[in-house]
C-alpha cells in the first residue's frame, strides 16, 4: 500500500495585530491577566475586527456601541472585507508555490473551519471557486480545533488507496468576528484569532522513509455543551432571528475549567495511545506539534509526560488560538525556520469542540 507524505506547507495570518493592552481598553482585563492565564501577548485579526476594536476602545458608551454594531453593523455596513475562504486561499497559494504546483494539479481539497463563509456551500467549495477549479472534489469539515488532524487522516486514506495523488489540506479560521468583545464575552474573545495553514500531500517514493504513519481519532459528543456556538444552527426556529441575539444565544459558550481538564487528559491519552500502537517511547519523538490552545495546557501536558520543553514549539504568544489553523501554522514555521530535519519523528496532537481530539504520527 502506498504511503502519503507532506510535500509542502503554507500559512497566512492577517497584518492587523491586537495586543492585550488594546483588549484592556474595551473590557475589564489586563496584559498581565491574559498572559498569566493563556500565554497570549498578541493575536492577528482581519481588518474588520481591528477597525471595530479601535472604534470600541474610543467609544464613550461601549454598551451602546455594541448594541448598534449588532443591529446595524459597523457604520451601517455588514459586508466583510475578508472571509474564511480568503485566509484559506492565501495559505494555499503559499503551499502551491513551495510545491511548484498549480491549483490544477490538485486532485482533492479537504478544508476545515469552525466559522464558514456561508451556511452553505462549505468553505472548500468557495476556495475551489477562488482557485478557478471547476471539477476538483472538495470536503468541508468542522471538527473544531482538531480539524487539521482529522483532515490529514482523510487525505492519507485517499492517497494510500491510490484514489488521488495530490491532496490539499487546509485549516482556516476567521474567529475574531464570532465573539463579543465585552466583559460578558471576555472568556473567549481574549483567546481566539484568525489565520490559516495548509499542507499538500503526495505519495512517498518507494522505500522513502518520509510519510504519515498513523492516526488516532476520538470524539465525545456527550460533552458538547462545554464548548459550542449556536449562530445560524437549527437549535432555534427560524435559525436566524433577532430574538436569538436578544436572548444572547449567538455568543459562543465555553466552560474553561472543563476544557482545560479534558484537554490535558485527552492529550495525554492519545499521545500514549499513538506511542503504544507504534511501539515507540516518548524520547523517540523529535517534535511535538500541539494545538496552541493555552500555554497552561501545554505546560501541564509537558509536565505530566516529562516532555522536554524544547521539543514543544510554541507560537500562541504571537498568534493566539487559531483553532484548526494552529497545527499547520506551527508546522509551517518549523519548516521555514529549519528546525525539521529529514527523518525526524513528529507527533501532531489537537483537542477541540465536540469534544474531538486526535494525533497524527509522521516522519518528516
Amino acid at each position: 500500500m502506498r504511503k502519503a507524505k507532506i510535500l509542502a506547507t503554507g500559512m497566512y495570518v492577517p497584518d492587523f495585530v491586537v495586543t492585550n493592552d488594546l483588549l484592556a481598553q474595551v473590557m475589564d482585563t489586563s496584559d498581565e491577566w491574559i498572559t498569566q492565564r493563556t500565554g497570549i501577548k498578541e493575536r492577528r485579526v482581519v481588518y474588520d475586527t481591528y477597525r471595530m476594536l479601535q472604534r470600541l476602545a474610543q467609544a464613550p458608551d461601549k454598551d451602546a456601541f455594541l448594541k448598534e454594531l449588532y443591529e446595524r453593523g459597523l457604520d451601517g455596513h455588514i459586508d466583510a472585507t475578508m472571509t474564511t475562504s480568503d485566509l484559506a486561499l492565501a495559505a494555499t497559494e503559499m503551499a502551491l508555490k513551495q510545491a511548484n504546483l498549480t491549483a490544477a494539479d490538485l486532485d482533492l481539497i479537504i478544508q476545515t473551519s469552525v466559522v464558514p463563509d456561508y451556511a452553505y456551500p462549505g468553505v472548500a467549495c468557495v476556495l475551489a471557486d477562488k482557485l478557478g477549479l471547476t471539477s476538483t472534489p472538495t470536503f468541508s469539515m468542522n471538527q473544531g480545533c482538531a480539524g487539521f488532524i482529522f483532515a490529514l487522516s482523510l487525505a492519507d486514506q485517499y492517497i494510500k488507496t491510490g484514489t488521488y495523488n495530490t491532496v490539499l489540506v487546509v485549516g482556516a479560521e476567521l474567529l475574531s468576528s464570532f465573539f463579543e468583545y465585552s466583559n460578558r464575552g471576555r472568556d473567549m474573545s481574549v483567546l481566539f484569532a484568525d489565520g490559516a495553514g495548509a499542507a499538500i500531500l503526495v505519495p512517498a517514493e518507494e522505500g522513502e522513509p518520509s510519510g504519515l504513519i498513523s492516526h488516532h481519532l476520538h470524539t465525545d459528543g456527550t460533552l458538547l455543551t462545554k464548548l459550542y456556538g449556536e449562530v445560524f444552527g437549527t437549535t432555534t426556529f427560524p435559525p436566524v432571528v433577532k430574538k436569538k441575539i436578544d436572548d444572547d444565544r449567538v455568543r459562543p459558550r465555553m466552560d474553561g475549567r472543563a476544557v482545560f481538564v479534558y484537554a490535558v487528559r485527552r492529550f495525554r491519552e492519545v499521545i500514549l495511545e499513538c506511542l503504544e500502537a507504534n511501539r515507540l517511547r516518548l524520547e523517540d519523538i523529535d517534535h511535538f506539534f500541539f494545538h496552541q490552545a493555552n500555554t497552561r495546557i501545554l505546560e501541564a501536558i509537558a509536565e505530566s509526560l516529562n516532555i522536554p520543553r524544547e521539543k514543544i514549539p510554541v507560537n500562541i504568544d504571537r498568534y493566539g488560538n487559531t483553532s484548526a489553523a494552529s497545527v499547520p501554522i506551527l508546522l509551517h514555521e518549523a519548516c521555514q525556520e529549519g528546525r525539521l530535519r529529514r527523518g525526524d519523528l513528529c507527533l501532531l496532537v489537537a483537542f477541540g469542540t465536540g469534544f474531538n481530539w486526535g494525533a497524527t504520527l509522521l516522519r518528516w
